[in-house]
Order: structure tokens, then C-alpha cells, then sequence
């Protein structure tokens, strides 16, 4: 927190909708002299503040200043260029108040300019213009949604391997205009990858950074409208703990061929995902997969939470049984009447012969449906 400098106010309302310049000229100044102007920013934005045009004798500090809500004052950065280089900074600016706040090093009293470009096109990930403002991503597979505010638009992001496991990279372009540039930094130099495309990394350190930036082509016009997706994650390399079933009281068929999984109107699944250290993966998108004779091929989907666990319980519709049998239980005959079916598990991004059940060997797993149970 600072004082206002002593100065004389100003008020500039600047009324923002989308990209706004302003320029203002300064003259009379002097020598030790600090000069503060005020104005106000009407919604979210990136701004800079800038000031141009000081002659030879001329030599301003510049500095961007915050009214918080309490009536302290923040200092959000300062440019102070040698000799009357132009001064400069950018910040992300939430509606409210702030101020130009100018000190002459040295002045003649020659006019020169200062103002701001004020962009409110920004995402929800900014500021992260630089590598050292780069948006750290979750460990989650949550894909990061950003768009290009201008031509001079950057994105940086990072991703932290706590493990060195095995990464997963996807840029999605959703617009096919080869609007964006996505590059991944190996250590040495900036590497392009192709969009819509998934990239595996391996054989990473413990700990790995992964740094990620996305600029706009040059050779294609800015639209802050197109959104893209990033999406950097742990990669699924196997899985465990699979349980499929029910909790409903029935009794077991012995049937031929053999019905691996019985179920009546509840159909409890579960797997749980890992990653190449072996640590579980948040995120994943599981699709458990089934059919009868009664029940078109049909996807149940649900994602990972953080210990790796996808599942879900279904529900199935009364039915009418192709098949029949008698069973022994408890004492008494059972007369079962069912249909056939097969169940496997997807992980999307995966190999199905190392990741999930039903692979090229054991494409699917045997399940009954059961209709009806009646002692006889």
C-alpha cells in the first residue's frame, strides 16, 4: 500500500467496450514534480498504461496505482526507462479506480503524451502474458479455455509432473483456421505441435515443469470470439479395483455359457485409473459399456475423481427373459428367467489392451440380466 503522491487529480473516465486507446497530452511540468491523473475502468480488462514522446531533457517514472474499496492505494508496478525512453506497463484491471501517477526525474516543461490501451476481449486465465505470469494448470484433465485478445496476445501455461509421470497434450481447434501457434518449451527451445492432435510425453524427470504457450498466427486475423481448448494432463497407463455388479438379494444362475455378472434393475461399476507412477489419475473419462438382448449398446460415462475412482450405478428397465433355468438355493427350486448380454470398459486416450476390460484377447465380459426369480 502508498499514499497518493501529492499532486493535483485529474479525472479521464474512460468508457470501455472493447479496445480503447487514449492519449492525453502533459506540459508545464517540473524537475521533482509528480503528476497524478485519475480514471476509471467500467469492466474486466487488460490494460496498459503508457507514456510516450519526452524530448531529450525530459526523463518521467511511471507508475500504475489502484483505489481499493477501503481507500488505501495498491501500486500494481512502475516503468522507469533510462533518460526519456518510453514507459510502459501492463495489468489485468478489474472495474474501479486507478491513476497515471508521473515523477519527473529531470523536465523542461516539454508537452509529451501518456494514456492507456484498454482491452476487455481477455479470458478468464489472464494475465499471463509472460512465462513468469503462466497459468498453472490442475492436475485434473481439466481442458483450459482461452482466446487471443489481440495480435500481440500471449498465453502461457504450466503444468507440474509432481512424479515424472507420463503427460498427455491436446490443443483443440475447434474453428479449422489455423488461428493459433501452440509450442511446448523442451529445455532448450520452443517445439510446435499440431492442433487436434494428442502428443505423449515420457521418460520426464521428478519433478517436470511443462511450459506451454499459445500465440495467434500471424498470417490469420485475431477473433477474440474463437475460443480454443488446452488441454494438459497425467496420462492414464493402467488400471485396477474393477467391480461390477449389484447389491440386489438374487440368486446366482448357473448358466451355459457362463454369465460372469448377474444384475436386475441395478447395475453397480467402478475401475479405478493410474498413472506411470502409479498414482491415481483425477479426471479421466471412463465409459462403461453394455448390452442385452433386451438393452441396445449402450454408454454410461463418468470421470475419475482424485483417487482415481470412475463409476456409477445404472439403472435397468423390467424385462421379459429369452432364456430360462433352475437353481437350488436356500432350500428351495428357483425358476430364472433372463437375457444375455456383455459389458466391457473404455478409457478415452488410451490403449483398450493396457487400459480397462475388454481388450483384443477378451474383447467383453458375459452378463445376465435378470427378469424374473420365482420358487417353484
Amino acid at each position: 500500500m502508498q499514499n497518493l503522491p501529492a499532486c493535483s487529480l485529474r479525472k479521464i473516465l474512460l468508457l470501455i467496450t472493447a479496445v480503447f486507446r487514449g492519449d492525453y497530452p502533459l506540459d508545464s511540468t517540473t524537475t521533482g514534480g509528480s503528476y497524478c491523473y485519475h480514471f476509471e475502468i467500467t469492466q474486466r480488462a487488460k490494460t496498459t498504461v503508457f507514456l510516450t514522446g519526452q524530448n531529450a531533457n525530459t526523463d518521467f517514472a511511471l507508475t500504475l496505482i489502484k483505489h481499493e474499496a477501503d481507500d488505501t492505494l495498491t501500486s500494481l508496478g512502475t516503468s522507469d526507462q533510462p533518460g526519456n525512453a518510453d514507459e510502459g506497463l501492463l495489468a489485468l484491471t478489474e472495474p474501479g479506480d486507478y491513476y497515471w501517477s508521473m515523477d519527473a526525474n529531470a523536465s523542461d516543461g516539454s508537452a509529451f503524451q501518456f494514456g492507456a490501451v484498454v482491452n476487455t476481449a481477455v479470458d478468464a486465465n489472464e494475465l499471463n502474458d509472460a512465462a513468469s505470469l503462466s497459468t498453472p494448470i490442475p492436475d485434473d484433465r481439466t481442458p483450459m479455455v482461452g482466446s487471443m485478445d489481440s495480435a500481440q496476445d500471449i498465453d502461457y501455461f504450466s503444468f507440474v509432473a509432481e512424479n515424472g509421470q507420463d503427460l498427455h497434450i491436446q490443443f483443440t481447434d475447434a474453428y479449422g483456421q489455423n488461428e493459433w501457434v501452440i509450442e511446448y518449451f523442451t529445455g532448450t527451445v520452443w517445439n510446435t505441435l499440431d492442433a487436434n492432435m494428442l502428443y505423449n510425453l515420457g521418460s520426464l524427470p521428478t519433478p517436470f515443469t511443462l511450459n506451454v504457450r499459445i500465440s495467434p498466427n500471424p498470417a490469420v486475423a485475431v477473433n477474440p470470439a474463437h475460443d480454443y481448448e488446452l488441454l494438459v494432463g497425467s496420462r492414464v497407463t493402467a488400471s485396477d479395483s474393477v467391480d461390477v455388479g449389484s447389491d440386489e438379494n438374487l440368486v446366482r444362475m448357473s448358466t451355459s455359457p457362463f454369465l460372469t455378472d448377474q444384475v436386475h434393475n441395478e447395475l453397480d461399476w467402478s475401475i479405478r485409473v493410474l498413472d506411470s507412477s502409479g498414482n491415481p489419475v483425477e479426471g479421466a473419462e471412463v465409459t462403461f459399456k453394455y448390452y442385452t438382448d433386451d438393452i441396445p449398446l449402450t454408454g454410461d460415462t463418468a470421470i475419475s475423481n482424485s483417487s482415481g475412482i470412475a463409476g456409477n450405478i445404472i439403472s435397468l428397465p423390467d424385462c421379459t427373459g429369452n432364456y430360462s433355468t433352475t437353481d437350488y438355493s436356500g432350500g428351495y427350486t428357483w425358476l430364472s428367467e433372463f437375457n444375455a448380454g456383455k459389458w466391457s470398459i473404455r478409457v478415452k486416450d488410451t490403449d483398450p489392451n493396457e487400459v480397462g476390460v475388454g481388450g483384443d484377447n477378451y474383447p467383453a465380459v458375459t452378463l445376465g440380466h435378470i427378469c424374473d426369480q420365482t420358487i417353484q
